[in-house]
């Protein structure tokens, strides 16, 4: 699909760092769609002159290597745009962001992809992606997935964690409807829930899920999309290797068990 780029304004220094712009939409722009309705952020601020400033948070230990293998690759890649990495290792924080700054790029994606600027709490699935074919739909959602899905494992009915759960949660009910639309066109089966109630750090919040359970799900899911984010692949890695995955661990640890360094049975109090 071919792109229109009629509004997009570049900066002096766009030009100076020779800024390009993707001219039709791809697989590769698509993903960053995804990643960016997940985890990214974009504003203008007005200070002395304006601010064009677009930036992607992550966990400081999980995904240290997504923003620098992924994210960082995406951008010099699409737009040959060097990115910039602050890791916050403070006491209960453990954060980080990759962040640029770019006015060419700003209003591409604002205009000519339809990203929103500042809170994404009413955002939905852009038309652009709803328009495409299946294979752009595809990798829109694994961008997605990378950044805001969860795939846990569940005790169930055994002692152990061995039942799969990718989860979607969100505030916006538009873009709860948008996904929950996009994974029934794919033929999963899911468990969707509205409007329920918790609460996060003492705030009563409203939020919105998808469930995709079970072991059918998790097959067609990595079949069909799959993840991008080691964060993702370590847990699934563990599963498939042992058949259940311990909750609660980051990705240092389950490269540990993955390497034999760590005895898995050490989680639930067992020697092997």
């Amino acid at each position: 699909m071919k792109l229109d780029l009629s509004k997009v304004e570049f900066s002096p220094k766009d030009i100076r760092n020779e800024i390009k712009l993707p001219t039709k939409l791809t697989s590769d722009l698509a993903y960053l769609m995804g990643l960016h309705l997940g985890d990214g952020s974009m504003n203008m601020y007005k200070r002395k002159t304006i601010d064009y400033l677009i930036s992607y948070t992550g966990h400081l230990i999980d995904e240290e290597e997504f923003h620098m293998k992924i994210i960082r690759t995406l951008f010099k890649k699409l737009f040959n745009k060097k990115t910039k990495l602050i890791l916050d290792k403070r006491k209960n924080h453990s954060s980080l962001k990759t962040y640029f700054r770019s006015k060419a790029i700003l209003t591409f994606f604002n205009k000519s992809l339809k990203l929103p600027l500042g809170s994404k709490k009413g955002c939905k699935i852009p038309k652009i992606i709803l328009n495409s074919n299946i294979k752009i739909k595809k990798y829109f959602l694994k961008g997605l997935a990378d950044t805001e899905f969860c795939l846990t494992f569940k005790k169930r009915y055994r002692q152990k964690h061995y039942y799969s759960a990718i989860t979607f949660a969100t505030e916006s009910e538009f873009m709860h409807k948008s996904v929950v639309d996009l994974l029934k066109e794919l033929h999963f089966g899911l468990y969707s829930l509205k409007n329920y109630i918790t609460y996060r750090k003492g705030k009563k919040l409203k939020i919105n899920t998808v469930d995709l359970n079970g072991l059918s799900n998790l097959n067609l899911w990595f079949k069909e999309i799959g993840f991008n984010s080691t964060k993702h692949l370590t847990k699934y890695q563990v599963w498939k290797k042992f058949g259940f995955c311990p909750p609660d661990t980051n990705i240092i640890e389950r490269r540990n068990i993955l390497k034999g360094k760590t005895d898995i049975n050490s989680y639930y109090g067992l020697v092997a």
